[in-house]
């Protein structure tokens, strides 16, 4: 896997996943891009004749791979029909630095979606306006390319959408299947069925996908954080892995775990199998804080301070607020922010109340600490930063919103 994300070609890509049976809908996708000023040649289109099982990925896909600076995957009953597209759709999940937009057909939704693009993902339509415009946007952000006029695009958007009704009148339905499962071999088998807690699981996981074999307490702590999940035990599966053979702690602190050179070979030997089989787990600890974030929003959990805190986030960008002896300096910061909109001190004497809201939802983790380990600082979740600041996110126009509804111009 390692070799799919090293050596990065000059020429960023848009790289569209699909069965060979869709490629009308990726030639559809395709036209749109090029008359929106996307070049012809920084579109992939992965289409390869059978789709076989035992067809391994191509060297053209994997220096196209490289080189993708969005990835976009149509799905349909088809293409989770095909093994060498669910392979393809690991990668795509693997390389979680690259923008990935699932594109479905009729027979898709949330409700029946498989394998590694789950429906975590906000699935897109190319019969909607607004997804249409997610993923023009995206693109162009993406590659770094001028946008279009507006006519251009709205005519382009109306092709698109024509030529797309146009195939759906004519396609036969097909059925999501039921997917078969995965054929383990007799050493993956063995090694998953030794170990019994999630805690052991995720460890494992993280270093199927890190493909390390030596893996430190606060490597995974991290990692974790970032990756916002929650309720794992790093020295509990430390221990328990050491102790049934699967490696050691390797200094005095128990503080690195270091897995066994045949366990490791036989975990990295099939890298997608094992992060397929383990991923659900992940799933299960994973709490996002733009979820909870947007939870709360359309429950109304926020009161007017809370919600003129998101508004001086989201004029600031900030995503990193002081505690203790820092919270003066984030207070005489949000005081500013007051006077150049006119407020009297509302927010700056709720400071502290709207970060304790924060931290009891977990939208927040500390990240800083004095030398007595309490934290002088909290750092935004990164979904959560993503979700507020984040020109094509839905929540991006928040601030705008609430000063409307709670900031009143001046009288002069």
């Amino acid at each position: 896997m390692q070799d799919l994300i090293s050596n990065p070609q000059s020429r960023p890509l848009v790289f569209i996943s699909h069965r060979s049976t869709d490629k009308t809908v990726a030639e559809i996708l395709t036209t749109f891009l090029c008359g929106v000023g996307v070049p012809k040649d920084a579109v992939f289109c992965s289409s390869l004749p059978g789709n076989d099982i035992d067809q391994c990925i191509s060297k053209e896909v994997k220096e196209a791979l490289k080189s993708s600076a969005v990835n976009i995957a149509i799905l349909s009953g088809d293409y989770y029909e095909s093994a060498y597209c669910l392979n393809e759709a690991g990668i795509l999940w693997f390389l979680d630095n690259i923008p990935v937009i699932p594109i479905t057909l009729p027979e898709i939704d949330s409700t029946n979606m498989r394998g590694f693009l789950g429906n975590e993902y906000k699935l897109r339509s190319l019969d909607s306006d607004a997804d249409i415009s997610y993923i023009y946007d995206t693109i162009q952000e993406s590659l770094g390319l001028s946008y279009v006029k507006t006519s251009f695009f709205v005519s382009e958007s109306l092709k698109l959408k024509h030529s797309y009704s146009n195939y759906l009148s004519s396609r036969t339905t097909h059925p999501v299947p039921t997917l078969p499962q995965n054929n383990p071999t007799p050493s993956s088998t063995d090694l998953l069925s030794r170990v019994t807690t999630d805690d052991e699981r995720i460890i494992l996981y993280y270093i199927a996908k890190k493909e390390v074999r030596k893996a430190s307490f606060q490597s995974i702590s991290d990692w974790l954080t970032q990756n916002e999940i929650f309720g794992v035990n790093i020295e509990n599966a430390f221990d328990l892995l050491s102790s049934n053979g699967l490696g050691k702690t390797s200094d005095e602190n128990a503080s690195i775990f270091e897995l066994s050179m045949d366990v490791f070979r036989k975990l990295t030997s099939n890298t997608i199998l094992f992060v397929t089989r383990l991923h659900p787990y992940i799933k299960k600890h994973q709490k996002l804080a733009a979820i909870t974030f947007k939870n709360l929003w359309k429950q109304n959990s926020l009161d007017s301070t809370q919600k003129l805190f998101v508004a001086y986030l989201q004029d600031n960008k900030v995503s990193h607020l002081g505690a203790r002896w820092m919270e003066a300096s984030q207070i005489a910061d949000i005081e500013q922010w007051e006077n150049r909109n006119g407020m009297d001190a509302i927010l700056s004497l709720a400071y502290g109340k709207c970060l304790e809201f924060f931290i009891d939802n977990n939208l927040v983790y500390a990240s800083a600490w004095t030398s007595y380990d309490n934290p002088k600082e909290y750092t935004l979740y990164a979904s959560l930063q993503n979700c507020l600041f984040a020109p094509s996110s839905e929540y991006s126009n928040l601030s705008k919103e609430i000063k409307e509804e709670y900031l009143y111009p001046l009288p002069f």
